[in-house]
């Protein structure tokens, strides 16, 4: 194994998981409006932290229940009628009228096991609600990460810096011995101004390919 790095750290959403991008498409098209604009409604804008109840709930500033009430202001700067359901069809994981459940990406789950059995220590980073933290790992049970870096238990979120240098503290790597995987850009350029290397996965098994040619066999 490629001794140039000594961990990889895997996002949860896009990539252990099918993408929460794919919930917007119906939400947009019932809204009226574009993908980019009910998700910057519903989840704040990608590539900064705010005071967006999204943003604070993944903090763990605000309770789950909390976060629908408080969109209603931001969906008025774009004049779009909010159904009063679109956190509940954002994270459901069972088919509904308007879209499909989360699947387990099985073969990143696989390659996440492989990597640790080769050497390499292995970590969780994700943005992610303090309700389905007991679900994630849970749903990820075969996999002994290293680290889980949740965002709520953390108490900050990518891309803030403060969650990186956190993930190296628990892994106990630097930066420049850490290769991410993520499906959002802010995230990885984060993580690249941390020192980090990182791919993005758009497709999860060309990402599986790239990590492959990332990680060299010892010969």
């Amino acid at each position: 194994m490629d001794k140039s790095f000594d961990a990889i750290v895997f996002d949860y959403g896009g990539v252990m998981i099918t993408s929460i991008t794919n919930k917007f498409v119906p939400l947009a098209e019932r809204a009226e409006t574009s993908v980019e604009v009910i998700r910057e409604i519903v989840m704040g804008p990608l590539g900064i932290s705010t005071n967006h109840p999204w943003h604070r709930a993944e903090r763990g500033e605000l309770p789950l229940d909390q976060i629908q009430e408080e969109l209603e202001s931001y969906a008025a700067e774009y004049s779009v009628k909010l159904f009063g359901d679109e956190i509940e069809t954002v994270y459901s994981n069972t088919k509904s009228g308007l879209t499909a459940p989360y699947t387990i990406i099985e073969p990143m789950v696989q390659k996440a096991i492989e990597v640790q059995q080769k050497g390499l220590s292995i970590a969780l980073l994700t943005n992610l609600f303090t309700e389905f933290y007991p679900t994630v790992k849970e749903e990820l049970t075969d996999v002994k990460f290293d680290a889980w870096i949740a965002s709520s238990e953390e108490g900050t979120r990518k891309p803030e810096a403060k969650i990186y240098e956190r993930t190296e503290e628990l892994l106990q790597v630097s930066g420049e011995k850490i290769l991410f995987l993520d499906d959002f850009t802010p995230n990885l350029i984060a993580a690249k101004e941390a020192g980090w290397s990182t791919i993005q996965v758009t497709d999860p098994l060309k990402a599986i390919k790239e990590l492959d040619n990332k990680l060299l066999s010892l010969s």
